[in-house]
């Protein structure tokens, strides 16, 4: 284990290196570019006084976009980081330069860097990416829970690292009043369940978990939200004895535990669980950050607009915008505004229904849209009115919101907050995410939520905008 850790360490000061050399290879060349091989000092020093500071900044992008995260992503996932990287690294050196007084800094330099260094940078990390993968060996998981979360998982574990982790079995739970686990189903039931776990074999049930462990040897656990509490427990406390790391999927009990804070009442240890709502105070700050990033917004997208507007009318007869229904802080209902990309009275044979992938109801200039995020930039004005709030959960429609929590009761939490353009599920999530999975994000941001976290999810944003399949 001392040598796999030493392993990772030289691979990640590997990347460290050779990222901030391309970094600053970027701005070299650019120099380059300009005067020849010859750069005057006047230029050059505020360059290197910048150095430091261009640095950190670098790495900290780096850093913050998990470009040395232990699991190796899709490759377009990789690339959609590095372009954030570079955008917000172009922006940090202008700001650098105004502040350092560095107006000798080329601007060509500051224009031209970018574009170098973000095709150093996909070379290098293409490249590295390939021999990472070959490599490092893939981590051998075991995924324990009921037959059809544990074998959703393992797919999902395999498919969204790339092949980083290897699921060498699954450990299916036990009904406690019968005593017996899907791994003992007969008859209809396990005909219903063959096509589900084709590709997962099963190693045995919970009360043989500790045999499965020897057996197989993995290097981590994952167990699944729908266990029950006690098998959990029998779970955890196998995997603690023997030093396994275990990774628990949280259920919505578990969410509410989330930063809980540790009192004590006399000599008895309790949590204090905080209330699922956003501080007076931030409140203010927040409503504030929303009123002027929603004004900045609105006159830098003005151009855009105008361009969405136009393909609109001339694609399809109707409105520009569509308004539509829509439920926000304690379930107050307000109209939401957004480009429209259907045609116009797309449900009025249907009603409600969800948007497919190939939904036919969508306009080529409403897929574009869509694909693009630009049908969202309305959303603004819902913003300065005080409707919505740039974070936050996704507002939904009032009938999809009473069939969801019909289901699951805890939804409407998830309306203790106002509701935004973009949120924490949005950006940790994918389009097929389940709702369960979004209300999970949702009501983790309302348990976390800080004024550096929206600014983090923002940040983040621009690298989901980048990517066809993440959340919407």
């Amino acid at each position: 284990m001392q040598i796999l850790n030493r392993k990772t360490l030289l691979f990640k000061l590997l990347f460290v290196l050779v990222d901030i050399f391309l970094i600053h290879l970027g701005y070299v060349l650019a120099f380059f570019m300009k005067f020849g091989w010859t750069i005057p000092d006047e230029n050059l020093t505020p360059y290197l006084n910048t150095w430091p500071w261009l640095t950190l900044s670098a790495l900290s992008l780096f850093y913050f976009y998990k470009l040395y995260s232990g699991y190796r992503w899709r490759w377009g996932e990789v690339f959609a980081s590095l372009v954030c990287v570079i955008l917000f690294q172009a922006m940090a050196a202008m700001a650098l330069s105004f502040l350092f007084r560095g107006f000798a800094f080329p601007r060509t330099v500051l224009l031209t860097a970018p574009l170098i260094q973000l095709v150093l940078l996909a070379l290098w990390r293409r490249a590295a990416w390939h021999l990472e993968r070959r490599l490092q060996e893939a981590v051998r998981v075991i995924v324990v829970g009921q037959r059809h979360e544990a074998a959703a998982l393992a797919e999902k574990l395999e498919a969204a690292t790339d092949g980083a982790i290897r699921v060498a079995g699954l450990v299916v739970g036990t009904d406690l009043q019968t005593g017996l686990s899907e791994y003992d189903d007969k008859g209809d039931n396990a005909d219903n369940h063959c096509s589900t776990l084709a590709d997962w074999p099963v190693l045995g049930d919970v009360s043989g978990f500790n045999d499965c462990l020897d057996s197989v040897n993995p290097d981590k656990i994952f167990v699944c939200s729908s266990l029950s509490q006690e098998q959990k427990v029998e779970v955890v406390y196998a995997c603690v004895d023997r030093d396994k790391k275990v990774l628990l999927v949280p259920d919505l009990y578990g969410i509410m535990l989330a930063q809980a804070r540790l009192d004590q009442v006399d000599d008895v240890p309790v949590f204090t669980i905080g209330r699922l709502n956003i501080p007076e105070e931030s409140l203010i700050i927040k409503r504030l950050m929303d009123i002027v990033l929603s004004m900045i917004a609105i006159v830098i997208t003005a151009p855009l607009n105008i361009l969405a507007a136009v393909a609109i009318k001339l694609e399809t007869p109707g409105p520009v915008f569509y308004l539509q229904k829509r439920l926000t802080l304690q379930g107050k209902p307000f109209y939401l505004y957004k480009f429209r990309t259907m045609v116009v009275n797309a449900e009025q044979e249907s009603g409600p229904v969800l948007a497919t992938e190939k939904d036919p109801r969508i306009t080529r200039v409403g897929r574009f849209l869509r694909e693009t995020r630009i049908d969202e930039i309305p959303q603004l004005l819902n913003v300065l009115k005080g409707d919505m709030s740039i974070v936050g959960p996704r507002p939904e429609r009032p009938f999809f919101v009473n069939e969801l929590i019909k289901d699951t009761p805890e939804y409407a939490y998830r309306m203790n907050v106002k509701s935004g353009i973009t949120g924490l599920a949005q950006i940790a999530g994918r389009y097929s995410t389940s709702p369960e999975n979004k209300l999970k994000y949702d009501l983790l941001y309302t348990k976390s939520y800080s004024l550096s976290r929206d600014l983090a999810i923002l940040l983040q944003t621009v690298k989901v905008i980048l990517m066809k399949d993440r959340a919407s």
